[in-house]
Order: C-alpha cells, then sequence, then structure tokens
C-alpha cells in the first residue's frame, strides 16, 4: 500500500502550505473584522445596530467557547464571557447600542480573532453554536439567559 502525497510530504509542500494557509484565514479574519471593531466605536449612542450585534456575537461566541474550554492569557476568559454577555444584553434591550462599551468589544474582537486564528479546529467546533446565536440576535429572538454566568474551577476566579 503506497501512501498519498508522499513526494508532497517527502518535500515539505504541506509543512509549507500550512503557515500560508494559517495566515491567509488570519489576514482574512483581520479584514472582515476589522471593520467590524471600527464600527464599535463609530455607532452612535442607542442606535439600533441589529447587524453589528449579530456579528459580535457570532465572533465572541467563538472567542468566547475557546477562552472557556482551554486557558488563555490574562483575564481573556471572564473578559470575553463579559464581552458576549454585553451584545447579547444590547441585543435584547432592542438592539440598541451602548457606546460607552465600543472601545471594549473593539479589544474583545481582536481577543477573538487571535484565538479564532490560533484555534482554527476548536474554533470550528464552536462555530455552529455561534452562528446560531447571531441568528437569534437578527430574529430578535435571543434571551438574556442564553449566556449562563461564567463558573470558574474551584473557586478560583483567575484560574
Amino acid at each position: 500500500m503506497t501512501k498519498l502525497h508522499s513526494r508532497a510530504m517527502k518535500s515539505g509542500l504541506y509543512r509549507k502550505a500550512a503557515p500560508m494557509m494559517a495566515l491567509m484565514v488570519r489576514k482574512n479574519m483581520e479584514a472582515e473584522y476589522t471593520s467590524v471593531g471600527l464600527h464599535c466605536v463609530q455607532a452612535d449612542h442607542q442606535s439600533n445596530q441589529t447587524e453589528l450585534l449579530a456579528r459580535l456575537a457570532y465572533l465572541l461566541g467563538i472567542g468566547a467557547e475557546i477562552a472557556r474550554a482551554i486557558p488563555v492569557a490574562g483575564d481573556n476568559r471572564p473578559g470575553l464571557h463579559q464581552a458576549l454577555a454585553t451584545v447579547v444584553g444590547m441585543a435584547v434591550d432592542g438592539h440598541r447600542w451602548d457606546s460607552s462599551w465600543g472601545a471594549q468589544l473593539s479589544h474583545a474582537v481582536d481577543i477573538s480573532i487571535d484565538l479564532f486564528c490560533s484555534y482554527r479546529n476548536l474554533a470550528s467546533q464552536f462555530e455552529p453554536g455561534a452562528r446560531m446565536l447571531a441568528d437569534d440576535v437578527i430574529a430578535g429572538k435571543v434571551r438574556a439567559d442564553v449566556i449562563r454566568p461564567l463558573e470558574f474551577p474551584n473557586g478560583n476566579e483567575m484560574a
């Protein structure tokens, strides 16, 4: 039995392609969500931002789930969870934007992009749930209790 693609493996084509693919994914994500981050800081207070909230729910949903599943640096786990809960809260409140959260949500988008690109396989596991949350935001069906309080193992809040 011969191995498929053995010449490509021996010549290192796959080893070279993986970093390029990761870079392409990162650049596409950054391009798509840079506009989201900018919109976060430019949206008018109390304006209807249904589409923005849905896009944030999708990306922050994936980032928060990755941060829940694996150890991440700093306070990103509770920070992403709070960012997602804030987005859901705005959606429940008639999709009205609270501009006081703009900078924090823009920063959370950057962290989520990093997590998404660094853990693509894990991100793909959480994508269907994030897509469903975003769809519920668009449809106006999202409920405040969809985001459960963050639980820390062994009562350690910084774990």
